[in-house]
């Protein structure tokens, strides 16, 4: 029923569309799309309040949005525990924002960084939809173990499609993805705040599709300043967490606090300076 009432509706609207000249008939299609897209947004209720989300930019945008709280409850168990008001989270590989936009609610001050195009877009228009473009502040940039221009390799142009990887490398079960090479900038997180002035971050999350390792060799001095880091362990990244992860993390002060792996989706591990 509901794809032949959409079918009449798609029809009629078109049919009434078609009275107009030919110059108008594009930009008032527009519209209309503009106008159900607001219509079509979401509310997922939280227990810091309601966060609004897109409905119609697709499966993997609607499905991270509705299943926030569930999918990774270690993640919002860790922002609830451990990123204070005042604190300053760095989102690496933010995707549409969900996460980001909780540890706001919470009083943090977030810098989102998100490459992929579209993910990146979608995250702009939550925030605004959100009323959080203070508390957050989103890059469209990727963070590596080098400084410059460079590629991302996607599966998908689709928002929040994951298993993406940076250019000359894998994702953490081993692909190498082929739909599309987008450019992108790069920095290692020790420049970007000495090149770009960003708050140095009191906690890290890190969930980028197997580039974890490499990410965090770019900080040694950064690491420094944090405080607590829960990163996304899987694949070839579980294999190889010891040096990869780690070690790094180790060499700044951070030491895992193994409990949490069995906790959630049992995806994520938790690393907190001790003493």
């Amino acid at each position: 029923m509901s794809r032949t009432m959409a079918a009449v509706i798609e029809a009629l609207a078109e049919g009434l569309n078609g009275l107009q000249p030919d110059r108008q008939r594009g930009k008032t299609r527009a519209l209309l799309m503009e106008r159900f897209e607001r219509r079509g947004a979401i509310t997922v209720t939280t227990p810091r309040g309601p966060l609004k989300f897109l409905a119609s930019r697709g499966h993997h945008a609607i499905g991270m949005a509705e299943r926030m709280l569930e999918d990774e409850p270690e993640t919002v168990e860790w922002i609830e525990t451990y990123v204070k008001s005042g604190d300053v989270l760095w989102d690496v590989g933010a995707a549409i924002g969900a996460y980001a936009m909780y540890a706001a609610r919470g009083g943090a001050t977030v810098v989102a960084f998100e490459p992929k195009a579209t993910s990146y877009g979608l995250l702009t228009e939550h925030l605004h939809l959100n009323d959080l473009g203070g508390p957050v502040a989103a890059y469209s940039l990727a963070l590596s173990d080098r400084t410059g221009a460079t590629r991302l390799e996607l599966t998908e142009i689709a928002p929040a499609g994951a298993m993406n990887a940076l250019a000359g490398t894998q994702t953490q079960f081993g692909g190498t993805p082929t739909a599309f090479s987008q450019a992108i900038v790069a920095y290692r997180m020790d420049d970007a705040i000495t090149g770009l002035g960003l708050p140095a971050p009191t906690h890290l999350k890190l969930d980028v599709d197997g580039a974890e390792g490499i990410i965090l060799a770019g900080g040694p001095t950064t690491l420094r300043s944090v405080r607590s880091a829960i990163v996304e362990v899987e694949g070839r990244n579980a294999d190889e967490a010891e040096t990869r992860i780690a070690a790094p993390l180790a060499a700044a002060g951070l030491i895992e606090d193994e409990s949490w792996r069995t906790r959630g989706s049992k995806r994520n591990r938790l690393y907190v300076r001790k003493g």
